[in-house]
């Protein structure tokens, strides 16, 4: 049975190379060379104490998996933003003149622009101000109703035109009064049903016929209505114009899915070609006006959020001036250095003294099938199995054998536990000897 050797071992482990008392290396090798500590080569003195931290290059060896992680990680981030970002700029809202999907309305955009009309997008009502002049048309699109009913008298001075497309009753009632829902299209459901002009509006001629879409409308004030095209039941319209208002009922005449569609097309360039400017508006949440409690911040003083953030500073500050500092790693004295034959003496007595033999024998069988592992070339980590058909197979001994040796048998009494360790000797020894290798048998 292979022992331990005798070489001292230090109560506390940093002592674990060999340090005798007093703190002086054995054999002049500095602090840490035997001590198997990583980075121990990197020992050096602070303040007449020995120090064994590692230095920057054994750190960034041992971080370098965290570092190509970071690494990693930051650059899928990058990659995450630029790709979020490119596919970030077209817009998939309906009728969105930024947007190529059926439902959007780049492609009219687009014919407008190369009749040399302007066509802007807004989002809010500010940027819709800012960019209608005197002679644009503004076209609102507001399926979500977020125009709030206090800013449409803001709406109705953006242009001298407006369009408003499928509006709602609110809108109507502040945009043209005159005007009213009045329910689905004839034909509504239809694929391939089309309404028919049948008023003088040059649009609507030129148009001819229109796809079956969105709602009707119809006018509560015969005076102010000066057109009404393509009827449907014959007392609602898709199209209602009253004054510089016109209403639009049927928003698939302006997307990319439908406009190709019968007289869609004429009707759209019809409608907003006829000035130098278009102002695409379509209210977002930008025009939502927060209406609930104020907020703390609303409520305080304005001298508390300057104190809070002093007062911050003043902590972080005193934390930095007062804080603790963590110093080198110091390799200290050790008090007591038992030797490693003595502690295996102890442990020995006092297994002997509670009677665990089972547990000494799992020890010592442990001991020799990681060193016949090591021998025979395996992993540390070997089944049992596989180590006991490679000492049959090396040492010509039976496995039941081997497998009674390493594992099998217990012992029953003090003189078993003996013969068992004697028999995991031999079997090392046996091992050993087959296979060449020098050191005990």
């Amino acid at each position: 049975m292979t022992t331990t050797d005798d070489r001292p071992s230090a109560i506390g482990g940093a002592g674990a190379g060999g340090m005798p008392p007093g703190g002086a290396p054995q054999g002049g090798e500095p602090a840490g060379a035997s001590s198997g500590v990583p980075g121990a080569r990197n020992a050096r003195r602070n303040g007449g104490a020995e120090v064994a931290s590692p230095g920057i290059r054994a750190s960034l060896r041992s971080s370098s998996f965290w570092i190509v992680a970071g690494i990693l990680v930051l650059a899928a981030s990058v990659v995450l933003l630029l790709v979020k970002g490119i596919s970030g700029t077209a817009s998939s809202a309906p009728l969105s003149i930024d947007s190529a999907a059926p439902a959007g309305s780049r492609a009219l955009a687009e014919v407008l622009r190369q009749h040399g009309v302007t066509v802007t997008a807004a989002h809010s009502l500010a940027e819709a101000q800012k960019a209608a002049t005197g002679d644009s048309t503004v076209l609102i699109y507001d399926p979500d109703q977020l125009l709030p009913g206090d800013r449409y008298a803001d709406a109705a001075a953006l242009g001298s035109r407006l369009v408003l497309v499928e509006p709602d009753v609110f809108e109507l009632e502040a945009l043209a009064p005159t005007i009213a829902a009045a329910g689905a299209p004839d034909f509504a459901g239809s694929d391939n049903a089309t309404l028919s002009a049948q008023c003088e509006l040059p649009a609507a001629r030129s148009a001819g016929t229109i796809s079956v879409s969105g709602t009707t409308y119809r006018a509560v004030g015969e005076t102010a209505v000066t057109e009404s095209c393509f009827p449907s039941f014959g007392t609602s319209y898709s199209l209602v114009r009253a004054g510089s208002v016109t209403v639009l009922g049927a928003p698939e005449v302006l997307d990319n899915g439908h406009i190709t569609l019968a007289g869609n097309a004429a009707l759209a360039v019809g409608l907003l070609g006829t000035s130098s400017s278009v102002v695409w508006y379509t209210p977002s949440a930008a025009d939502v006006t927060a209406n609930g409690p104020p907020s703390l911040g609303a409520l305080t003083p304005g001298w508390v959020t300057p104190a809070l953030s002093l007062l911050v500073l003043v902590f972080v500050a005193g934390a930095v001036w007062r804080g603790r500092r963590l110093g080198p790693v110091v390799v200290e004295n050790l008090p007591v250095i038992v030797r490693a034959s003595e502690t295996i003496g102890g442990r020995a007595r006092l297994y002997a003294r509670s009677g665990a033999r089972t547990h000494a024998l799992d020890a010592l069988r442990i001991g020799t099938s990681t060193r016949l592992a090591v021998m025979l070339g395996l992993p540390r980590t070997a089944p049992l199995e596989l180590i006991i058909t490679q000492c049959s197979a090396v040492t010509g001994m039976p496995a039941t054998e081997v497998a009674a040796t390493l594992v099998n048998q217990l012992p029953g009494s003090e003189g078993d536990l003996v013969e068992l360790a004697q028999r995991l000797a031999g079997l090392e020894g046996a091992v050993r000897a087959s296979l060449g290798l020098g050191g005990p048998s």
